[in-house]
């Protein structure tokens, strides 16, 4: 009898088919994604151990550390309506930011940490943990492998590029931002099995939130078009959550305008657009020399055969992303997730700094993808030197993160490091002279601002420390030489009058100090700094009522600034006053309990009033506080040697 062969019905082929590949750790198989949560927490922990304990560095400084506004959530709220300057140490076009939820979330870590760096850097880690557990869920739920998903997922956490966002605080909100995406396009993928209306508004919230991070945000919807086309959607699903998308991206564009925000004031410059494309794939691959400061990388005189070549590249992979969709959906789904992800940021869409390292993080992982998923698809000696290599290149991406979230651990090593990448970023001698002058190494801060100001002679912000350095150090001439060339080069620069002010006041030069903060403040009228100052003119100058009026509008413009509270209760002690001053001294301290000044003041106002113990104690609090406060010394020594 011949023998009825079996036929098994052949199944319909998917953009994302699951690969036969029989799992290498077995531990997954009962709790594959609880496993995962675990071990790439570890994973992530190990890789940024060093930078737990880092400072606030760079950005974080200003935007963070002396920042007020996230002191409060009714201050923190502010940030929703309206827009924030880029910082203006970058060279290429300006602009400014709406990115509430960053701010948001700032303000709830110094609500839970209050200024402990290290609280703030554990939220970073568990922002990046978690994108690295959504990608891996993603993948998942588009029926990938799980050792395939692990793998990717894994190597991605672990992409030495990544440490600008991770280990940077202020970096926060482009992986902020991608956590949302990714929560966007699990939810689309929710909606598309389901078609339940809260899928869809989770998704919708979800695109709200990465836009409300950062602009890396309206990448969602492209994003969710490349997940229809791979999970061949039906018309209805295309409409609905391009429909969902489009609406959410105009919302978000019109509160952007509504506060003020623009992304620049330049014009795209898509003449380099495939050479900066190549450059950040190297950057990703290889990155050999990193630098947290890349606008001087940006291509501008690029020889026509470079443009020409890197171009030719371009097409070739278009043309391998067509060719691959097919025979390799995997490998061509990441490389069109790199391209969606990396392309905007090559010149399409102009930004302040040019060229960033943290604006691969999101392409980064549809480069992982790629590479990852063509390994498992080769065969025999191939797949396995393909292997080895792909390990090779794990370990050295390791070793090469570790060195560099050595470098975050503080401000001088990072700007160091990233000066032997980027010699030419006058940005970085500028920081390196801020982070030498603010430890006491005021020979070598005047170095670099000379450096830097050799590199850009325009450089108003080094010009004007340098100034400061050379006032500090008795160089009044040459530092007030160098005010009015800051204020030649910009007239409109409110810090070059202030400075110029405190040189005059210092001076006892009491009209000139008037008039240079008078100009300060109707160029930026809310300059709490040079309105405390003209207080301190007009006091100096005997016309108490204005200096009052100037310390009572400080305190109106930012009601915790402790200096204002402080200098109207000294106005208030010289008028004898005693009752009012130490009314306002004691909101200095509330507002500042480290005020040395304040303490002192209140001091003296104890002592007049006949209360001792109290006087003794003030003056032992401002000497905990500055141990070098001599007045405050004297006073003590005085009152305690008395019977």
């Amino acid at each position: 009898m011949a023998q009825r062969s079996s036929i098994v019905p052949r199944r319909r082929s998917r953009p994302f088919a699951r690969l036969r590949i029989k799992p290498v750790l077995s531990v997954f198989a009962s709790s594959p994604d609880l496993w995962f949560a675990i071990i790439s927490a570890c994973w992530v922990v190990l890789l940024y151990r060093h930078v737990i304990g880092a400072a606030f560095v760079y950005d974080d400084v200003t935007q963070i550390q002396n920042n007020p506004a996230l002191s409060s959530w009714h201050s923190a709220a502010e940030y929703a309506r309206s827009s924030v300057p880029f910082n203006s140490e970058f060279r290429g076009v300006g602009g400014s930011f709406y990115r509430p939820v960053f701010w948001f979330s700032l303000a709830l870590d110094r609500a839970l940490w209050s200024l402990r760096a290290t609280g703030f850097h554990f939220t970073n880690l568990a922002l990046h943990w978690a994108n690295g557990l959504l990608a891996f869920l993603f993948l998942r739920r588009l029926r990938i492998s799980l050792l395939l998903s692990a793998a990717v997922s894994i190597i991605w956490l672990g992409l030495p590029i990544n440490s600008e966002v991770v280990a940077w605080v202020s970096g926060r909100s482009i992986s902020l931002a991608v956590l949302f995406l990714l929560a966007g396009l699990l939810s689309a993928d929710w909606y598309l099995r389901s078609n339940r209306i809260v899928a869809l508004l989770c998704y919708a919230l979800a695109s709200f939130g990465a836009l409300l991070s950062h602009e890396i945000g309206i990448l969602t919807l492209p994003m969710t078009c490349l997940l229809l086309y791979a999970g061949n959607a039906v018309r209805r699903s295309w409409l609905v959550l391009s429909g969902a998308g489009l609406a959410v991206d105009t919302l978000y564009l019109w509160l952007r305008q509504s506060a003020g925000a623009r992304l620049t004031s330049g014009v795209p410059v898509p003449i380099g657009l495939a050479i900066t494309f190549w450059k950040y794939i190297a950057w990703i691959l290889l990155p050999v020399r990193m630098s947290i400061e890349r606008s001087t990388d940006v291509p501008t005189n690029n020889s026509p055969m470079i443009r020409a070549a890197a171009l030719i590249g371009g097409l070739a992979l278009f043309l391998a992303i067509l060719r691959l969709r097919n025979k390799m959906p995997e490998v061509a789904a990441g490389l069109t997730w790199l391209c969606i992800a990396l392309v905007p940021f090559c010149g399409i869409v102009p930004i302040y700094q040019g060229m960033a390292e943290r604006y691969v993080y999101l392409a980064g992982l549809g480069l992982v993808f790629a590479i990852v998923a063509l390994v498992f698809h080769l065969k025999g000696r191939t797949r396995s030197m393909a292997l080895c290599a792909l390990i090779l290149w794990v370990f050295w991406g390791v070793w090469r993160l570790n060195a560099r979230v050595l470098d975050w651990r503080g401000e001088v090593p990072l700007y160091l490091s990233s000066l032997d990448a980027t010699p030419k970023s006058s940005v970085l001698l500028y920081n390196l002279g801020v982070a030498f002058a603010e430890a006491g190494d005021a020979s070598k801060a005047a170095d670099y601002y000379q450096r830097a100001i050799a590199l850009k002679p325009d450089y108003t912000s080094a010009i004007i420390n340098l100034g400061n350095l050379l006032q500090n150090q008795g160089n009044y001439s040459q530092a007030e030489g160098l005010y009015e060339r800051a204020i030649s080069l910009d007239p409109r620069d409110p810090d070059a009058w202030v400075d110029l002010g405190n040189l005059y006041l210092h001076l006892a030069l009491t009209q000139q100090a008037k008039s240079a903060y008078e100009k300060a403040i109707a160029l930026k009228p809310n300059d709490v700094e040079a309105i405390i100052d003209l207080g301190a003119v007009l006091q100096r100058s005997g016309d108490f009522s204005a200096a009052e009026q100037a310390y009572r509008r400080a305190i109106a413009v930012d009601p915790g600034q402790a200096a204002a509270y402080c200098d109207l209760g000294a106005l208030f002690l010289q008028e004898g006053n005693l009752d009012a001053a130490r009314e306002q001294l004691i909101k200095a301290i509330e507002h500042n309990p480290s005020y040395a000044l304040a303490y002192f003041d209140l001091g003296v106002v104890y002592e007049q009033t006949r209360r001792r113990d109290l006087a003794v104690e003030m003056y032992k609090k401002a000497l905990d506080i500055q141990p070098d406060y001599q007045h405050a010394r004297s006073n003590l020594e005085r009152l305690e040697s008395r019977p």
